[in-house]
């Protein structure tokens, strides 16, 4: 049982790459220049392979994969780390979405020897339920084949996080490309001008800031501008490098943000006032401590959540 149980959390760390076709910071910012600092991380944390972040009656959601269990959080509580609450689910959720007022779910479930993908088992079917009272989830709508290519995958559940409606415009990321739009536009791609080299995976924004999650970490961009780069004036700000470093950020939301048709709104505060929610992952034994669910709360900085 403990293998297996093994084997569900490598695997569940692997669903967002193989699944959502979201593309894999090691640069400074406002919030993240004292980044040098070391700060101590809450060992009690929310772990699993969360690839979204959903708002939904005034909480935001998300799904860490792990059996069971998908965890909420009052948005007027987002200034304070940590009290969410654990709600109840069938199997183990790997995607969350809404849609028509209702909140969906994506789950799955692990059989020992059901299938080998590089040494860890892997899912053979996926479970869709749909609800408007998250503590009652009742009987699946639907099941899906598994594949690694995600095509059974309802398209609700995909490119949850690659679009931005900011002051500029609309911003998205090609994740199997890696390249960055505004509107129809091409304006930059992760090999140009010096952008640190890696995949892209998510997108979020504020009023002044774009914010990229990558396989090496989070990337950030003055709104209106098409420039990467680490040449910020430090502050006051306190931020653990360590965190971060040569992680990969499968999805990241600004609290208190939302979407339409598909597209999150940029917030209408400055990056350095608001609260963001990252989830961080890394391969290997070295990352397994820190893999989780972070937030940066301004005049905190950043720290696991739990």
């Amino acid at each position: 049982m403990k293998a297996l149980k093994k084997n569900i959390r490598n695997a569940v760390l692997t669903l967002p790459l193989l699944l959502a076709g979201i593309a894999f910071f090691s640069c400074h910012d406002p919030i993240f220049e004292d980044i040098n600092k070391e700060s101590a991380i809450n060992e009690d944390r929310i772990k699993g392979g969360i690839s979204c972040f959903v708002p939904y009656n005034g909480h935001v959601y998300v799904a860490p994969a792990n059996d069971g269990v998908i965890y909420r959080k009052n948005l007027n509580d987002v200034r304070n780390r940590g009290d969410w609450e654990s709600v109840r689910c069938p199997k183990i959720p790997i995607y969350l979405a809404k849609e028509n007022g209702c909140l969906y779910m994506l789950a799955t479930e692990f059989d020992n020897g059901s299938g080998d993908y590089d040494g860890i088992n892997m899912p053979t079917k996926f479970y869709e339920y749909k609800t408007d009272d998250p503590g009652n989830w009742g009987d699946p709508i639907d099941t899906y084949k598994y594949d690694t290519s995600g095509t059974y995958i309802p398209s609700r559940y995909k490119n949850q996080h690659s679009k931005v409606s900011t002051t500029s415009g609309t911003y998205s990321i090609a994740t199997n490309t890696n390249e960055l739009f505004l509107g129809n536009e091409l304006i930059l791609r992760a090999d140009q001008r010096d952008v640190r080299a890696g995949s892209w995976w998510c997108l979020a924004g504020t009023n002044d800031q774009l914010i990229i999650g990558s396989s090496v970490g989070l990337l950030h961009m003055q709104i209106g501008s098409t420039d990467i780069n680490d040449d910020v004036a430090p502050n006051e700000i306190s931020t653990s490098k360590s965190v971060f470093g040569g992680m990969t950020i499968l999805a990241v939301y600004v609290a208190g943000t939302d979407m339409t048709d598909g597209v999150w709104q940029s917030s209408t505060s400055n990056e350095a006032d608001c609260v963001i929610y990252a989830f961080a992952t890394g391969t290997g034994s070295s990352y397994a401590s820190q893999n989780g669910l972070y937030s940066y709360i301004p005049g905190k900085g950043w720290d696991s959540e739990f």
